[in-house]
């Protein structure tokens, strides 16, 4: 088995066909199929059908294919790795969130390229739903995201790093903006913006609002916590947001009110499990740390809305 087979076979069940996987490795297609073939026999498995039609995966080869691909995707990355290591290059990769890159992230690798200019790094950013099967597919250092995380097919670790309350956004000119606290009775009724129908979203919400029928009361989805955020500044309705991930945006136009009883949502890391964290990965968690602690220090309402966990 070598490289050149697998990464044969990667662009072969992604791409559809052995033309445009011989036009990305430039070869000839009998060249590739050659390639697959002996993939084939190395693993005993019949990966592909080939008709007249063009190529598709046997049940075995996309079974093959659904449990490798997060290998096969580091398969491509070493020729990458062997070359920063010849360079001594200092690259590691992040997996998040657009909410948690703008929250904790870009501050982070600021404070970090302050001190290592050499540090160089990849952020790849998914929607939330899109987490899970992302990790599979992904070569990452790091993921930094809300918690839990069910990836498939990847043994991962977890470790909580902060946690931000749950607060709801309106307009200044909205009657709750001068509230203390909103309850979900004086929720019931308003336009709510936010995921209503994702089951992640609800699980992460919990309790917090046991008393809204949210089929009459929901009016406004957006996959996007950003959006959302946006929607409510715009004066849509209520959207639902932490000030951490506030960090940046213009807030001048709306109030957080805490909601009662409180919400917390827990952020952590998670890295490939039995994968010791490399030195850039252990500094970045760090400088995270520093700008929580940096963010609490503004003001009081700061220190009540987030703590390190």
């Amino acid at each position: 088995m070598n490289f050149k087979s697998l990464r044969a076979f990667q662009l072969a069940a992604e791409r559809g066909s052995l033309s445009a996987a011989a036009s990305e490795l430039c070869l000839s297609q009998p060249a590739v199929s050659r390639l697959i073939a002996l993939l084939e026999a190395d693993l005993d498995l019949k990966l592909f059908d080939r008709t007249g039609r063009g190529l598709s995966l046997t049940r075995d080869g996309k079974l093959f294919y659904d449990t490798t691909k997060h290998i096969l995707a580091g398969v491509e990355e070493i020729p990458r790795i062997a070359r920063n290591i010849r360079t001594g290059d200092q690259q590691f990769n992040i997996l998040t969130t657009p909410r948690v890159a703008q929250a904790v992230v870009s501050p982070a690798l600021s404070l970090l390229r302050k001190s290592n200019e050499r540090l160089s790094c990849s952020i790849d950013l998914r929607a939330r739903f899109e987490l899970d099967s992302a990790i599979a597919s992904t070569r990452f250092d790091l993921v930094l995201a809300s918690l839990p995380l069910n990836p498939s097919h990847v043994p991962i670790e977890t470790k909580p790093l902060f946690k931000v309350r749950i607060e709801a956004v309106v307009p200044n000119d909205h009657p709750f903006a001068t509230r203390c606290c909103l309850t979900a009775d004086d929720l019931a009724g308003e336009t709510l913006i936010g995921p209503w129908r994702n089951p992640a979203w609800r699980q992460q919400m919990g309790d917090a609002l046991p008393a809204i029928d949210f089929s009459p009361s929901y009016a406004l989805e957006t996959h996007s916590s950003l959006m959302a955020y946006q929607m409510a500044s715009d004066g849509a309705g209520i959207a639902f947001f932490d000030r951490l991930s506030a960090r940046g945006l213009n807030t001048v136009a709306v109030k957080f009110v805490p909601l009662s009883p409180a919400k917390w949502i827990t952020f952590g890391y998670i890295h490939p499990a039995g994968k010791p964290l490399s030195a850039n990965a252990l500094n970045f968690i760090d400088a995270i740390r520093q700008t929580i602690l940096d963010f609490r220090l503004v003001s009081d309402d700061n220190a009540n809305a987030v703590h390190l966990a």
